[in-house]
């Protein structure tokens, strides 16, 4: 896919990552990790970040992957960026665990399951309600079609009902419940295109 996004752009969906998917690992790497993960999925030409604009302003972002490994790579041609942004927490054994745990789930996904993966999705609140949140999704099932994607897998965490009704009234299948993180419980989705 071709990249359309800007570095303004990388950080503003950053900061609504860090602002509206605060309770996950990822936020804890901090907003230039973010930035960079961001980007890294907008290089990859099997990965896709679409973004949602009111003006120049970011009002909502939605990201996918056919493959996790891609992304760490991209990430990995820009190592001083990469190191300077993971620097703090490079410091605490905690970070590492949660590395491996996340390594480990992308080297060996889930048996049966596709390896593409709706990876994030954030409105801001003020867009909500105007099917900001259907019109992403929509292009990201439209996007991986264009990769020739047949069906692609969505992992939310248990508590989060809303997440769980959008998926399902979008059409999104359930197919099973995980354990990505120790003691942290998710349903998996599927969804076909």
């Amino acid at each position: 896919m071709q990249n359309l996004c800007t570095k303004s752009d990388y950080q503003q969906v950053a900061m609504l990552h860090m602002d509206y998917l605060n309770t996950g690992f990822l936020s804890s790497l901090g907003e230039k990790f973010l930035a960079l993960m961001y980007m890294a999925i907008d290089q990859d030409a099997d990965s896709v970040l679409l973004v949602e604009r009111n003006r120049s302003k970011v009002s909502g972002f939605i990201t996918g992957t056919c493959s996790m490994r891609r992304i760490y790579w991209q990430m990995l041609k820009h190592p001083v960026a990469l190191m300077i942004s993971l620097f703090p927490t490079l410091l605490h054994m905690a970070f590492y665990k949660r590395c491996f745990e996340i390594i480990k789930y992308s080297a060996k996904g889930i048996e049966g399951l596709p390896e593409q993966e709706l990876l994030s999705i954030v409105v801001s609140p003020q867009y909500r309600g105007q099917k900001v949140s259907d019109k992403l999704y929509l292009r990201l099932c439209d996007e991986f079609r264009m990769l020739n994607v047949k069906a692609f897998k969505i992992l939310v965490g248990k508590d989060l009902k809303a997440a769980h009704s959008f998926y399902q009234r979008l059409g999104a299948k359930y197919a099973e419940n995980v354990e990505l993180h120790k003691g942290q419980n998710s349903v998996v989705y599927v969804q076909m295109l």
